[in-house]
């Protein structure tokens, strides 16, 4: 959010990241690293360089960007796919949270960057969001 919000003046750094956000530059690039691999920031070097988006923000959704960050997507363990449990094809709490996981993923799939960006313009201080 904090790139898409001021990338207009330029390549965004890290370091104006970090103050905006009281969050160490060190936890960003756990954050920005994932992002950039996946295609989802463009990197300039030297002295008027930073990130900005490679996509526009209508182009991502929050699914995307939760995948990348987090990894699957799953309210409960047996949901992994690589999970393995004796009950797990009888199991109906597990179809419970199958549907439950799925409705999630969709929601997490209509809301674009774009859409959180709008509920920042009505924001009195748009810096004051958790990222």
């Amino acid at each position: 959010m904090d790139i898409a919000l001021h990338q207009s003046h330029g390549a965004v750094t890290l370091n104006d990241i970090a103050k905006r956000q009281r969050i160490s530059v060190k936890y960003l690039w756990q954050v920005i690293n994932p992002l950039k691999t996946a295609g989802f920031l463009s990197v300039t070097r030297g002295a008027k360089g930073g990130y900005v988006l490679a996509r526009r923000p209508d182009e991502i959704d929050l699914f995307e960007i939760v995948t990348i960050l987090e990894g699957e997507v799953s309210l409960v363990d047996c949901l992994h796919k690589n999970e393995v449990c004796e009950m797990r094809d009888a199991c109906v709490a597990r179809s419970v949270w199958m549907d439950v996981n799925r409705v999630v993923e969709k929601a997490l799939k209509k809301v674009k960057l774009s859409d959180v960006l709008k509920r920042c313009e009505g924001a009195s201080d748009v810096n004051n969001y958790v990222i």
